[in-house]
């Protein structure tokens, strides 16, 4: 049970990070589709990066670097030259793919698996307090630093997002602009400050899916952008809805790796387990909607 709960934060981590990035854009009413390129492009240039700089804050920050660079290109497209936001963030996503292949053929020589040892590993932390807790302390010990961060920002985001001008403010843009307009907000800057923001998240989301095994896989992302949409969504602009969410998909996806490890049913199906999930959770979750509205 102990290992089960250990896989589903590990799971969680990257669609949680990633979630609450979106949230941002979700809330200023410019959702950012483009967190799966984001992530993938942040998975490989923070391990690349932290192994020929022997360096791991480096590399989260070249990670991050890439990530935001990619938001900022999406914020200036969509807010400056008014192209559709979802058009911007499908090709990010298309573009990111492309790049990460490019770059790992080019700098690694293989589109496949590249393992990188000279990257310092993003060890568990094991905190003595915390691990004596009895039944309790084995739960919430053993994470790496993300593990533990994502969670910290759940609160963060809450407190941004309901306690200061900023998160009003933002707010108020994304229920309706022309009002904020009204009233001295701007809406340009808030939205490119939630853009930002959304590419910080994601691209800590991509390190902490390549840093914590020292490798990097082609496509790695392997759906959690799309998957964080979804927590953005089931959220309805609430952090703590965002990571409720984001610990269902955890579920799934540990769920998935535990039966490929412990029965003879095909791993390409059981792969499909987080997705049949998400896709069963908006049925759900669009049924009650529909009914709420009715």
């Amino acid at each position: 049970m102990d290992d089960f709960m250990h896989t589903t934060i590990t799971m969680m981590t990257p669609i949680l990070l990633a979630a609450l990035g979106g949230l941002f854009t979700e809330l200023s009413g410019m959702l950012n589709i483009g967190l799966e390129g984001m992530m993938l492009s942040s998975a490989f240039l923070s391990v690349y990066v932290a192994n020929i700089s022997h360096n791991l804050l480096i590399g989260i920050a070249a990670g991050l670097g890439l990530s935001i660079i990619l938001a900022l290109i999406m914020a200036y497209l969509s807010l400056n030259l008014k192209a559709n936001v979802f058009i911007v963030g499908l090709a990010t996503n298309l573009f990111a793919s492309g790049l990460t292949v490019f770059l790992l053929y080019t700098l690694c020589n293989s589109k496949g698996t590249v393992f990188f040892p000279k990257a310092p590993k993003l060890d568990m932390i094991e905190i003595p307090v915390i691990h004596n807790i009895p039944i309790l302390g084995k739960i919430i010990s053993g994470y790496n630093i993300l593990d533990y961060l994502a969670i910290v920002l759940v609160f963060v985001c809450f407190y941004i997002i309901f306690k200061t001008p900023y998160g009003y403010h933002l707010r108020a843009v994304g229920k309706d602009s022309q009002t904020a307009v009204s009233v001295g907000i701007s809406v340009y800057k808030h939205r490119m400050i939630a853009f930002v923001v959304s590419g910080l998240f994601a691209g800590l989301g991509g390190a902490s899916l390549s840093l914590p095994l020292q490798t990097f896989v082609g496509g790695m992302t392997n759906g959690r952008g799309w998957i964080a949409l979804v927590a953005v969504v089931l959220g309805r602009g609430n952090p703590i809805g965002v990571l409720g969410a984001s610990i269902v998909f955890g579920i799934a996806s540990a769920l998935s790796n535990t039966l490929q490890a412990s029965t003879d049913i095909s791993p390409k199906l059981l792969l499909t387990v987080p997705f049949l999930v998400t896709l069963a959770v908006m049925i759900i979750y669009s049924t009650k909607r529909s009914n709420e509205d009715a």
